[in-house]
């Protein structure tokens, strides 16, 4: 699990590093109204896809005993949906252009229902990769995927036609080297059958309630925001929320990645769940709350110095989000060991209240207050919900508040002192023009508020006399890491002068 935590982080910092800058690249080339557009088209696909969001994947990784089989009725059920996904998304797309006055949608639906199809192809046998937990060969799978999608298809095109159908045709040309990667990294041959069908289909319908709840949560704001605010509004929210979800979601995503193959493994001794767990937690905490909070205050110079004023819109959106993101860090983390003992109805219990609270809220609020009501209604429904997901999960392993807080309140004093120094600098710092003055802005602040946190912390551990806990862990990976590097060839002839 440590090695497999090691090995998707390392994928995740290399995608979102990708991610970010095909974002600002695309950004400076595009507006905020070619965004909106194929966020849209994507959300209305993703409606009618949640019907075949079984979950296969994830029933596959906890079925201990997979055959042939069970990996055949993987890829027949996922070509069967992936078909028949794309053709519903073509029937709908006139009606879809209707409902928003946009006919740009029906081509655009059209192309992306295609590439949806196309995808469901993909071996398999990738899913494999991490049901073994061998991290190594699937991150070099994902690695080539997204370098393609992004520095193959998706800029060369945006800087060609400057236009939506960039993101549209980049989409589609990524779906099908996709596929073709699939089969060249991994021996695995499917064939149609659905003999297997039968064993991952009894945990998979919780998987598509949840899916179906995952879809509300994740994308109704895109279909209420472009419906009551239009494309250039959700174009805006989008890129917010691409923004908010680095320190947060795209450290904690390959982290969850790696472990629930592990906790899979652990379910049958819930004690051992419970310790992997807090250790699981306490590391997403240490770095994903300081790296959230320090995102929503210093988002008005980062969404200048990375987008531009064109995109200034995103400000208000960028700080709601950022908090909402750690939330879902934090509710999330416990939805994996609920899925791993078989309790798939916990997490859509806590899913179904989190859609209960925010959809009334968007509709109230997104008319009122456009993108940013509907930002807030997602904060609010988080906080609500937090309650909940905690029991739920300490029924699932017994645990108890008092294992929660013993790895929170560090991280949590060194946040509140880390956000203190941060307001004040600001306030004593002047923000000027040019591109060198911004990045030494941010790049102050950042590192400010970095050692202000590390060494609030550190001080903390080290008066409860260095528990073992994140800290340790993650200075023990520092002193490898340096170790490593000293050892390097490099290294040796600067240390024999």
């Amino acid at each position: 699990m440590a090695r497999g935590v090691a090995w998707m982080i390392g994928f995740k910092v290399a995608e979102r590093f990708l991610s970010l800058v095909s974002t600002i690249v695309l950004a400076r080339v595009l507006v905020p109204a070619d965004f909106g557009l194929i966020v849209l088209a994507t959300s209305l696909i993703g409606l009618i896809a949640v019907a075949g969001a079984l979950g296969l994947d994830t029933s596959l990784i906890r079925q201990q005993n997979a055959s042939n089989e069970h990996f055949n009725a993987v890829w027949t059920l996922n070509v069967l949906f992936g078909v028949g996904i794309g053709l519903l998304a073509a029937c709908a797309a006139p009606a879809a252009a209707w409902v928003y006055d946009d006919r740009r949608l029906i081509d655009v639906v059209l192309l992306l229902a295609l590439a949806r199809a196309i995808g469901s192809l993909e071996n398999p046998g990738i899913i494999g990769f991490r049901k073994d937990l061998e991290f190594d060969r699937e991150v070099t799978f994902l690695l080539i995927k997204r370098l393609a999608a992004s520095l193959v298809f998706t800029i060369p095109l945006a800087l060609v036609l400057r236009s939506y159908w960039a993101l549209a045709i980049g989409n589609l040309l990524s779906a099908c080297f996709a596929v073709a990667l699939s089969y060249v990294v991994h021996p695995y041959r499917p064939r149609f059958s659905i003999a297997g069908a039968g064993d991952l289909m009894s945990f998979s319908k919780w998987l598509l309630f949840s899916s179906i709840l995952q879809f509300l949560h994740g994308r109704a704001a895109d279909l209420i925001v472009g419906r009551v605010a239009g494309a250039s509004a959700l174009g805006a929210f989008t890129v917010a929320q691409e923004i908010a979800r680095v320190p947060a979601n795209e450290i904690s995503a390959p982290v969850h990645r790696a472990v629930f193959p592990g906790y899979a493994k652990l379910a049958a001794d819930r004690e051992d769940l419970r310790r992997a767990y807090l250790r699981v937690a306490s590391l997403l905490v240490l770095i994903v709350v300081p790296a959230g909070t320090g995102l929503a205050l210093l988002a008005e110079p980062a969404v200048a110095m990375l987008l531009g004023s064109a995109w200034m819109a995103a400000v208000p959106l960028v700080e709601l989000l950022a908090f909402n993101a750690v939330l879902n860090v934090l509710l999330g983390s416990g939805h994996y060991v609920n899925l791993a003992v078989g309790m798939a109805r916990s997490t859509s219990c806590v899913l179904a209240a989190h859609v209960a609270i925010s959809l009334p809220l968007m509709l109230v609020l997104a008319p009122a207050r456009g993108a940013a009501g509907a930002a807030a209604a997602l904060l609010i429904a988080s906080i609500v919900v937090a309650p909940l997901s905690f029991a739920l999960l300490a029924k699932a392993i017994r645990l108890h508040w008092r294992d929660v807080w013993a790895f929170m309140w560090r991280p949590a004093l060194g946040t509140l002192t880390m956000s203190g120094v941060l307001i004040t600098l600001r306030s004593r710092l002047a923000w000027t023009d040019g591109v060198a003055a911004r990045i030494g802005y941010v790049a102050v602040l950042v590192l400010t508020g970095l050692a202000v946190y590390a060494a609030v912390v550190l001080l903390l551990w080290r008066l409860r006399r260095a528990p073992d806990g994140a800290e340790a862990w993650v200075l023990r990976k520092l002193r490898d890491a340096l170790s490593v590097v000293d050892r390097s060839p490099r290294a040796r002839p600067a240390r024999d002068r």
